[in-house]
């Protein structure tokens, strides 16, 4: 146990200053002042850096390969080919438009994930839906091979 010169109350070992009268315990410099101040400073500064500005700019890219992805599965490889093989015809070329919009939402699906990695580098908040840009890559990649090896190779 340490004893305050000043007041003389009992303090821990590793006190610096008197929790009872607030006087320092060693000597203090000016030296030692600047450098805690600098430190506070430092430390003020990762943690802004750290906080991620808001980003102004929209990324879509996402939401547009999930309507890609949907249009195309639902519309073009249900509907409409279900109606063409209905009549009798050859669906293959409704299964190459559809195959087309898959590589689309593939495309769009890559696009909001470098949108979103170039606007972290910059400082800013990631505003693409990454489970949407992920549903959009590997659904689409998914049906478009099963499309490509099913019915267009054939």
């Amino acid at each position: 146990m340490k004893e305050c010169p000043y007041c003389h109350s009992d303090l821990p070992d590793d006190s610096t200053f008197c929790t009872y009268c607030g006087k320092p315990l060693k000597k203090v410099t000016m030296k030692d002042l600047e450098k805690a101040e600098e430190k506070i400073s430092k430390q003020r500064e990762e943690k802004r850096d750290s906080a991620l500005k808001h980003n102004p700019r929209e990324n879509n890219w996402s939401k547009l390969g999930l309507m890609l992805f949907l249009v195309s599965l639902i519309g073009l490889d249900f509907i409409v080919g279900s109606v063409v093989s209905a009549c009798g015809m050859d669906a293959k070329f409704v299964f190459i438009i559809s195959f087309i919009g898959y590589i689309g939402a593939i495309a769009c699906g890559i696009m909001s994930f470098v949108i979103d990695y170039q606007d972290k580098k910059k400082g800013f908040q990631p505003n693409g839906n990454s489970k949407f840009a992920m549903v959009s890559l590997i659904m689409s990649g998914y049906i478009a091979l099963l499309n490509l090896s099913t019915v267009i190779l054939k």
